[in-house]
């Protein structure tokens, strides 16, 4: 190998050792946010600190996933270099647990600056121990390609960011927290817990935790575009890192500007002007994200640069036109679903407005489910086809029964509450429904897009094959 050939090696394992770390150390951080959400949704001495705990622990495996050495680098297993990756991966988390524990600063609690630094010298003791433990563990056997796995520690980030909002939209609190990018005036990583989580009618949490998982993702998709830049090689790719970061800075925008309506500090009604409209884009752009980082991830797999995908049976073009039609299909149905949830939010479910928007939805609703099967079936059902066709095939099948099944679900829980109030009116069940129809059908539109752009990885010559 010459000296170019091998300093190019180098960088390659340098760039999918880096992503590893991330791939842990964001990992980690998104269960430990999961866990730590869902303990101050359900408080309680026992059941919150068991979430807490594996809060706990999600870091410490992220040190583990971390400290494994690693087959498809050439790796052999040392004490050292796996506590020395744990430590790399707690040292990433701590950097972005910041979003939330800088407002100690702000705390009753004494010592806030000394809280702060005790949780992130934690977070590096934690990881360090994973990364030992995962030194004694057997060796991974990987292709290497923990860009990959970064993608889609993102894309499971990101699904996570959508829940959260689904969950506000649910509770009706979007306007819980009047200013933007404030929050009641302060910065918003200052905003103390203690005022976060002080009164849960309130729909103050549900907002302001929103808004930092915004910011969370705001940090990884800035992340993910300089792997995707240095790690991956191909300019498109880094030009699809690029289209992620802004994407994620407009819906951040369109969030803050949903609840403003305008550029303003202010608090005060009579300057604020929330918009239902940006509502709705705000909610359909993180559904396009989310497929979009999908497809990414896609992208830098090992497969994907394979190609030679097996077609079997039919003709690509007509699966490419199916897909498309499914995924335009899904984004006019993504669409009115969004207008609904938020009229029904703004002027309840019997105004003009949301009757016609539920009726285009559940007309829609029949056109996406009968084209969602026939991609489905296609994917899945015809011999000889690829893996990667059979089991989207097979999700994007499920995935559409459950949403028939959420919405008559969802359906029927709006119309049973008897009227539109405060968050502390709306019915637990209710939001669960509601949020998890909403967040499958994110699903169901970054199936169908991986699915199209599957097909369109796969030679253009399978139709000449076929007809011979």
């Amino acid at each position: 190998m010459t000296d170019t050939g091998k300093s190019t090696a180098t960088v390659a394992s340098a760039n999918t050792r880096i992503s590893r770390i991330l791939a842990a150390g964001f990992g980690a951080t998104t269960l430990m946010w999961l866990f730590s959400y869902l303990a101050i949704l359900v408080p309680g001495a026992v059941i919150g600190e068991f979430f807490f705990g594996l809060a706990l622990l999600a870091l410490l495996m992220g040190g583990i996933v971390a400290g494994r050495a690693d087959e498809g680098l050439g790796e052999s297993a040392t004490v050292s270099k796996g506590a020395a990756r744990g430590v790399l991966v707690g040292l990433v988390s701590a950097i972005l647990n910041l979003l939330i524990v800088a407002s100690l600063l702000k705390s009753e609690l004494a010592g806030g600056a000394g809280w702060i630094i005790g949780i992130l010298a934690g977070c590096l003791v934690v990881g360090g121990i994973g990364g030992l433990i995962g030194s004694m563990i057997a060796t991974w056997r990987t292709n290497g390609n923990w860009l990959t796995i970064f993608c889609w520690v993102v894309v499971g980030l990101t699904f996570f960011m959508i829940v959260t909002g689904g969950i506000v939209t649910g509770f009706e609190a979007g306007l819980a927290v009047p200013d933007w990018p404030n929050s009641y005036g302060h910065n918003m990583l200052l905003y103390p817990l203690s005022e976060m989580v002080a009164d849960p009618s309130s729909g103050v949490f549900y907002e302001h935790a929103h808004r930092l998982t915004g910011m969370f993702v705001g940090l990884a998709a800035l992340t993910l575009c300089g792997m995707l830049w240095i790690g991956d090689g191909r300019m498109w790719i880094g030009f699809l890192g690029i289209i992620v970061l802004i994407l994620v800075i407009v819906q951040g925008v369109l969030g803050g500007l949903r609840v403003t309506g305008n550029l303003t500090m202010s608090q005060e009604a009579a300057d604020l002007s929330p918009s239902t409209v940006l509502a709705v884009a705000h909610g359909v752009l993180a559904q396009i994200l989310l497929a979009i980082m999908a497809l990414a991830a896609a992208a830098t797999s090992s497969r994907w640069r394979r190609g030679d995908l097996a077609m079997g049976e039919g003709r690509v073009s007509v699966d490419r036109q199916l897909a498309i039609a499914l995924v335009v299909f899904l984004l006019i149905q993504l669409v009115l679903g969004a207008a609904y949830r938020h009229m029904i939010t703004e002027f309840g479910p019997k105004t003009p407005g949301a009757s016609h928007a539920l009726m285009g939805h559940i007309a829609m609703a029949v056109v996406v489910a009968i084209a969602g099967v026939f991609v489905g079936l296609r994917g899945c059902s015809m011999n000889g086809r690829d893996p990667v066709f059979q089991w989207l095939g097979w999700i994007l099948l499920i995935a559409i029964g459950l949403q028939i099944l959420l919405g008559f679900g969802g359906l029927a829980a709006v119309m049973m509450r008897p009227e539109i109030g405060i968050t502390a009116d709306v019915p637990v069940w209710e939001v669960l429904v509601t949020s998890a129809h909403q967040a499958n059908g994110a699903l169901m539109l970054m199936v169908s897009v991986l699915m199209l752009s599957w097909y369109w990885r796969a030679s253009p010559d399978q139709d000449v094959a076929t007809n011979q």
